[in-house]
């Protein structure tokens, strides 16, 4: 199977387990929602899918190339790419300097204006402020910014790590048409969001994490008439 698979993933903090035999798959061009409550261990299992954790035990693989082990800048010329929650842009930077530090592999003059162009294209509000720092955008154009930042890794599965978290409400709906949009151009999605509802049902896939372990998993349509899942996360 090509896309992502996650094999039966074993992490520890000290003597803390986090991921107690976690496994997943995303397809080309799939969205695939991870769900679980605070501490559940979804940004642990993204961290070890984009190499920043090693796994004790179990594998992680990509397109049929086993990226277990391998460290996080090797694992993003695989094109696994983490926009990690807090979108973290580089507040003394220009918004055009964040978008080419996502370039950082593409030695290609040519190719790195090509993407440039392309997220400009994708971003025109980000166009409009390209040499404003980054520090001085909204919450919400952060996030856009994190995101485009990813884009320029040329992914071929984006995690996004918590997108809609501290965005105001009439800006949330436009990440999520975003997501659609890049998932629809063959980008492969794993989505680890606060909003379930919403997740959900963009999700071609979803899974619940709970205390390390996959307790739940199904089509996101099928999850979000779950009577557990709307118990538990959709409030219903």
């Amino acid at each position: 199977m090509k896309g992502l698979e996650v094999d039966n993933i074993y992490f520890a903090y000290g003597g803390a387990r986090a991921l107690a035999g976690a496994s997943l798959r995303a397809e080309p061009g799939a969205i695939v929602t991870l769900l679980g409550s605070n501490g559940a261990g979804k940004t642990t299992t993204a961290k070890v899918i984009a190499g920043a954790l090693m796994p004790a035990s179990g594998s992680v693989s990509f397109d049929g190339v086993l990226l277990s082990g391998l460290p996080t800048h090797k694992v993003m010329r695989h094109g696994v790419v983490l926009v990690p929650e807090g979108r973290r842009v580089f507040s003394r930077m220009t918004i055009q300097e964040n978008l080419l530090m996502g370039a950082y592999k593409e030695n290609r003059q040519q190719r790195v204006a090509e993407l440039l162009e392309k997220c400009f294209t994708t971003f025109p509000r980000l166009k409009e402020r390209r040499s404003q720092l980054a520090g001085s955008l909204s919450g919400g154009e952060q996030q856009m910014l994190a995101i485009a930042r990813g884009l320029m890794a040329e992914p071929r599965l984006l995690m996004l790590d918590e997108p809609s978290l501290g965005i105001m409400p009439k800006l949330v709906r436009g990440i999520f048409e975003l997501i659609v949009e890049i998932a629809a151009s063959g980008v492969s999605i794993l989505l680890i969001e606060q909003n379930a509802r919403a997740s959900l049902d963009i999700a071609s896939y979803a899974y619940v994490l709970d205390k390390g372990k996959i307790i739940l998993e199904g089509a996101g349509r099928d999850l979000l008439a779950d009577a557990f899942v709307q118990n538990a996360y959709l409030g219903t």
